[in-house]
């Protein structure tokens, strides 16, 4: 089983309902320090190749139902992947089937706020998420 990280208190029409793009910012650092550090994790198999800090990814089930854990050096980052994460962990098959992280992030509008290299990076973990659920 692998070490998830508590996010129940993240609420995405919270970000939503953010005034402009710096309280949405530090509402995205906020949640980014939830992801704890996992250095066990910290495995070449889980490295995500294509973001420009080494940032990490696992995949679990419980039953039916799909969990990811993350670790990265960066809370930007790491709040970036919890508004992934939210959509994705504890659901089954079924229900991810429903769920488009690309359109989610679109809704959003980072990526005019985000650098290239950040949009990629954020591109890369989202196909190893789709990758990881097959």
């Amino acid at each position: 089983m692998i070490s998830r990280d508590d996010l129940d208190v993240i609420k995405l029409p919270e970000l939503m309902a953010a005034a402009n793009w710096q309280q949405q910012y530090k509402l995205i650092i906020q949640w980014g320090r939830l992801i704890r550090p996992k250095p066990d994790m910290r495995l070449a198999d889980n490295l995500i190749h294509g973001c420009e800090l080494p940032v990490w990814l696992v995949h679990d089930t419980e039953g039916e139902r799909h969990y990811f854990a993350f670790d990265s050096d960066s809370s930007v980052i790491n709040g970036l992947v919890v508004l992934l994460l939210v959509q994705v962990n504890g659901k089954t098959r079924n229900e991810l089937a429903s769920v488009d992280l690309l359109k989610s992030l679109r809704e959003l509008g980072f990526e005019k706020h985000l650098t290239p290299s950040r949009n990629s990076g954020l591109l890369e973990i989202v196909k190893r998420i789709q990758g990881l659920l097959g």
